[in-house]
């Protein structure tokens, strides 16, 4: 796009809202540290952006006419050196993180904003886009490290709302649990002499003690999973330690398929387990094996929907190499072109429209943080395979 700009001024922070007190506090209350301009729609800014350099824009969500997430989509596609950041009142996580990921904005700020964060924000912001004047590949990765940031905060936002609901879950999920030991008690009573039950109350009573105790067990095994990943998030904010982990991976192997077999039921296709019934325990937690799994073998199952026919399968392979327990979760979808695989694992950057990037990213985290191995191998029209390799808990693994 051909630049209309002609005015040799510095460039300025662009604030749009259209309530006039709001503008009237942003313009006192950052005028002196830098260049503002406020005006009071997306179509006005939109005018103000065709004759000035505007380094930050800073928009209101909720506004009539185009909305701040429209008016953020036509200024990067005209203006993609712009910084753009979104004001908002209300806690719509769905539109911010849909912002987010699409690269509308680098950051977020939530009413009432304060002002010295806010103007921390813009400093930074100025500072980026100067840069990216210069050298516009470090400005891209400046905003994409912010982005990162403003997700985490989102996250953190969200892991603190689950804390209190999920001890309820935990609470109800133990007593379930209780509750269920006394199944095959009840259909013992209901199916013994002199019970006048009916054939469909003995059905009932049967499918109760069979089926009871699996699911309370999978309820308070996804709680005790949720919980884990909660606490690992505040973990990250800790210095690390050398605390040693050992987890026996074959009941995490269950977990995680009977997690995600729903997934590759509703893609019309199966997920299915290879290998021996018994593996040592491996050099990793388990609520980390836990996530990488889920993360894995639900990709693998998303990726069966694409195909064009029935009958698609994701195998989870696992045995024993060297000092090392290896698991392959293969399937057999639409495979990935060499582009696509030398993308994947990048932040912001997947297969599937809803995808963020970043579980695959994670996945290679905590792998690579067990000091095991992360790989991935796709062919176009044939499947991916990802394969997960980590040491024997008992392997005496060199430092590095």
């Amino acid at each position: 796009m051909s630049s209309t700009i002609t005015n040799a001024a510095p460039p300025c922070i662009l604030y749009v809202d259209d309530e006039r007190a709001n503008r009237v506090v942003f313009e006192q209350s950052f005028t002196k540290a830098f260049r503002v301009k406020v005006c009071t729609s997306a179509q006005e800014a939109l005018e103000i952006l065709k004759t000035e350099t505007v380094g930050v824009l800073v928009t209101d969500q909720r506004m009539p006419g185009m909305s701040g997430n429209e008016l953020l989509i036509r200024v990067k596609e005209l203006y993609p050196d712009t910084i753009r950041i979104v004001i908002t009142a209300y806690s719509d996580l769905d539109v911010l993180l849909r912002a987010v990921n699409e690269g509308l904005v680098s950051r977020y700020i939530v009413k009432p904003w304060d002002r010295a964060e806010l103007e921390q924000l813009l400093t930074w912001s100025m500072q980026a886009f100067m840069m990216g004047r210069n050298n516009h590949a470090l400005q891209l990765r400046l905003v994409q490290t912010e982005r990162l940031v403003t997700l985490g905060s989102i996250h953190a936002a969200v892991i603190h709302d689950i804390n209190q609901p999920l001890s309820y879950l935990m609470t109800n999920a133990q007593r379930l649990k209780q509750l269920a030991e006394s199944a095959t008690a009840v259909r013992d009573f209901v199916q013994g002499p002199g019970h006048d039950a009916t054939e469909t109350q003995r059905a009932q009573s049967a499918d109760l003690a069979k089926e009871l105790p699996e699911i309370a067990n999978d309820i308070l095994e996804g709680c005790n999973v949720i919980l884990g990943l909660t606490s690992s998030v505040r973990r990250l904010l800790k210095p690390s330690t050398n605390e040693q982990k050992s987890t026996e991976p074959l009941s995490v192997i269950r977990y995680a398929m009977s997690v995600c077999r729903d997934i590759a039921v509703q893609a019309r296709g199966v997920v299915s387990y290879d290998g021996p019934m018994s593996l040592p325990n491996v050099r990793i937690g388990s609520v980390e094996l836990t996530q990488v799994l889920i993360n894995v073998i639900a990709n693998a199952a998303h990726a069966l929907s694409e195909r064009k026919d029935v009958g698609g399968r994701v195998i989870v392979r696992a045995y024993e190499m060297d000092d090392m327990v290896r698991f392959a979760i293969i399937d057999d979808g639409p495979g990935m072109s060499a582009e696509q695989l030398r993308k994947v694992g990048t932040p912001f950057y997947s297969t599937r429209a809803e995808g963020t990037g970043l579980g695959v990213m994670q996945c290679r985290r905590l792998i690579e943080g067990a000091q095991g191995i992360f790989k991935i191998e796709s062919e176009l029209g044939r499947g991916t395979t990802v394969t997960l390799a980590l040491h024997r808990a008992d392997a005496l693994v060199p430092k590095r």
